[in-house]
């Protein structure tokens, strides 16, 4: 059962990382987009870093859920 707590909060963390980054370039003003995508692609790799353990531990725990 923690396992599948622990997936869905990280699944929303990982969306959040990603409107977190959109947020950021919408308040800076646009501005410079090749110097941002050095920022967005960090950003990105973050949110797919937490996602895809997010989603092995809702799986784990849809497994072995009892």
């Amino acid at each position: 059962m923690t396992l599948l707590i622990v997936g869905g909060v990280l699944l929303v963390l990982a969306v959040f990382i990603l409107v977190l980054l959109a947020g950021l370039f919408v308040l800076g003003g646009g501005g410079d987009v090749d110097r941002f995508a050095v920022v967005a692609r960090k950003f990105v790799m973050t949110s797919a870093t937490v996602g895809a353990v997010g989603l092995v531990s809702l799986v784990v725990g849809l497994i072995t859920r009892r």
